[in-house]
């Protein structure tokens, strides 16, 4: 088939043409599934081959557009049958502009030689083709735009012999779109290069001592990888352990144990140990390499304000004509209407614009910053309510023993610890980590059990000597029989501080008391204060936790408004009810009860270390570091926006000033191209090509507010 899926969530689907594919049956395709019961929206962009179909999930099913897909798809190409040759692909998006030029640089030159004038006008329309090609198309459907304008300058200017000005208004077209397209593929690698390339050679499980190549693995392929070997596939470990270093994938600095059962990521790396991998996807199917199709799917999507610009620019096309007419009129030259037509804002829409645009995602992209489009761009420079879900994003999301205390006479805290941590030896949960790992850094020599632990509900029991040790929650406790009213001052205070707790007895007495607590980032405090100084309307805490640890974190952080004990459709309600106010809402989170409430947020940021499901929901992914790099996306945007406004402002400024010198008689052609198209050109130019160097520590510190 001709194209595949590269990103796919409830609501949103987006699919991958090869481009040259796609060129010529763009609108098709669209209309084809525009047709669709429940279509939303639907948008094709042939420069990646991508298309995006937003849909409502209720009215249609994924499997009923895939459906489609493949029934459009066989229509519009009945080649495009499974095994059928694949056509040869055109040049591509860097190699067309850049001959492009080369052409129109050449005629341009070719211009300023003693040539006849037969001989230049035929090369001078041939290089305009294009315009003149787009402007017969307008015509056809009886609308004046940009193209039209274009052409009819590039065909007056030839008519009149001022063969160089018609060459140079050719060459800068050109020009301009070679740095579009070269931003776009300038953005795309940089988001290739955040992840390391799996490339080479791994073993197969069934043949140890041969290697095969990456490319020829498949779903169900068992490898094996050691230290310092990077994963090329998302997987499933199936035997051995080993640390696995993480943090390309989720931003965690520490390698994490991998055990059989877990999951393990492509471009992730072996740090010790070895182990063999079930092979589940492949490819762009990872989880990284859909992050990255969608990205560079997104590159070369026109954000909002570029339709809005080319739509008022081809609104004004009556305006400058009629001023064309005036000036000419008024000076008594043709040569000054004609250097009026050249003002327009169409350079600015088609070149000035998207340079700005796609230059700031890689900005972004290489500070570790995904976001995914100019439309999420956008938004983010709108944000002005920002909602944090607590766990694992305000807070860490790994809980520590922040206080132990004994009961009876012949106890300490250590014992304490230690019968904990011997109870919860081999289990894995947060608590049970935890609580090893405070036994760990007190170097407790942990007593062995006389027979093994037993689980139950929420709590364990075990046998240490002749004693029967219990350690659970206060239900688990109760169930058992054990007092715990000399533990209730200590309790109380515990839940007043957003604390968890658990509880350890001896022969069903009382022993001791551990409080748990999720630790609050260290940069959370900064990255709130950061975001009340660049005036948010509102900053929100949200979790799905019991309302005391949350008010605590939210009366830390001096946050007004707090919600717990939310689901995760609830948090989506709650980010609805605030766009209904008005408000434009970014969320940001990192779990797989945050996707729902990520997706219905104008704008979702997922942070470092959040899962699979998170990162594809959101607009914005945060490959490293810690809050202060959503602080960092929304200055980025509102850079950004800075940018398309300054854009603008030297357009419309190059435009008035070719409009009254031409007006007097005092701007010809020549100085009219060179001070619209020109200027303009040659600030897209700077803008592709200007040192992007990371923010120095005061930079990032700077804050400026643009609205």
């Amino acid at each position: 088939m001709r194209y595949h899926i590269a990103h796919a969530v409830r609501g949103r689907l987006r699919v991958r043409y090869p481009p040259w594919w796609l060129l010529e049956r763009r609108k098709d395709v669209e209309t084809g599934l525009r047709a669709l019961p429940g279509i939303r929206r639907v948008e094709g962009s042939p420069l990646t081959g991508s298309v995006q179909i937003d849909y409502d999930p209720i009215r249609v099913a994924e499997t009923a557009l895939v459906t489609k897909l493949h029934a459009l798809t066989r229509a519009l190409d009945p080649s495009a049958a499974p095994g059928a040759a694949r056509r040869p692909e055109p040049l591509t998006t860097r190699q067309a502009p850049l001959l492009s030029v080369v052409g129109t640089g050449a005629v341009l030159g070719l211009s300023l030689l003693p040539l006849s004038a037969p001989l230049l006008g035929g090369l001078v329309l041939a290089t305009g083709l294009p315009s003149l090609a787009h402007a017969a198309r307008a015509l056809g459907r009886r609308r004046l735009n940009g193209d039209v304008l274009e052409a009819s300058t590039l065909a007056l200017l030839a008519l009149r012999g001022n063969f160089t000005a018609a060459a140079l208004l050719t060459w800068l077209r050109a020009l301009g779109e070679l740095v579009v397209a070269r931003s776009v593929v300038t953005t795309r690698r940089s988001v290739r290069d955040l992840v390391p390339s799996w490339k080479g050679h791994v073993r197969r499980a069934d043949d140890p001592a041969r290697a095969v190549a990456v490319t020829a693995l498949r779903a169900g392929d068992v490898i094996l990888l050691g230290a310092g070997e990077q994963l090329p596939i998302d997987g499933t470990v199936v035997e051995g352990q080993a640390l696995v270093n993480q943090q390309t994938m989720t931003g965690e600095a520490m390698p994490v144990e991998r055990h059989v059962g877990d999951p393990v990521f492509a471009a992730t790396r072996v740090e010790h140990g070895q182990i063999a991998v079930r092979v589940d996807r492949v490819g762009l199917d990872t989880a990284v390499g859909r992050i990255i199709s969608a990205i560079e799917d997104a590159a070369g999507q026109k954000s909002d304000i570029q339709v809005f610009a080319e739509t008022l620019a081809d609104r004004e096309v009556k305006r400058t004509l009629t001023l064309a007419g005036l000036g000419a009129a008024l000076s008594r030259s043709v040569d000054a209407g004609v250097a009026i037509l050249v003002a327009d804002y169409g350079t600015a829409a088609r070149i000035g614009i998207p340079t700005v645009v796609v230059t700031s995602l890689r900005r972004a992209a290489e500070e570790g910053i995904l976001i995914k489009g100019p439309r999420a761009l956008e938004a983010l420079a709108r944000v002005n309510t920002v909602v944090f879900d607590k766990t694992g994003t305000l807070t860490s999301g790994s809980l520590v023993v922040s206080r132990v205390v004994a009961y009876g006479p012949a106890r300490d805290e250590e014992e304490v610890v230690r019968l904990a941590a011997a109870a919860e030896r081999g289990f894995h949960h947060p608590i049970a980590r935890a609580i090893t790992h405070i036994a760990t850094m007190r170097r407790l020599t942990i007593p062995k059990s006389t027979a093994p632990a037993v689980s139950a509900g929420l709590g364990v029991i075990l046998n240490v000597g002749e004693r029967e040790v219990l350690v659970g929650s206060r239900r688990f406790m109760n169930e058992r029989g054990v007092s715990l009213e000399g533990a209730a001052t200590d309790e109380a205070a515990a839940h007043r501080a957003g604390g968890a707790t658990t509880f350890v007895a001896v022969d069903d007495r009382l022993t001791g008391l551990l409080v748990l607590h999720d630790q609050l980032r260290p940069d959370a405090r900064t990255a709130v204060e950061a975001l009340r100084a660049r005036r948010m309307r509102d900053v929100i805490l949200l979790s799905g936790d019991h309302p005391e640890p949350s008010r605590v974190i939210a009366e830390t952080l001096k946050l007004p408004h707090h919600y717990a004990g939310l689901l995760p459709e609830d948090k989506a309600a709650l980010i609805r009810r605030l766009r209904r106010r008005g408000l434009v809402v970014a969320m940001v989170g990192d779990g797989v009860n945050d996707a729902l409430a990520l997706e219905e947020a104008d704008v979702g940021i997922a942070v470092p270390g959040g899962a699979e499901v998170a990162s594809e929901a959101a607009d914005v992914v945060l490959l490293s570091g810690g809050l202060d790099r959503v602080v960092r996306a929304l200055d980025l945007a509102h850079e950004a926006i800075g940018g398309v406004r300054r854009t603008l402002q030297i357009a419309a400024g190059a435009n008035l000033g070719v409009v009254g010198l031409a007006s007097l008689g005092l701007a010809r052609p020549m100085a009219s191209i060179l001070i619209s198209h020109g200027v303009t050109v040659g600030a897209a130019l700077a803008t592709a090509v200007g040192r992007q160097g990371r923010p120095t520590g005061d930079q990032g510190r700077r804050h400026k507010n643009v609205r």
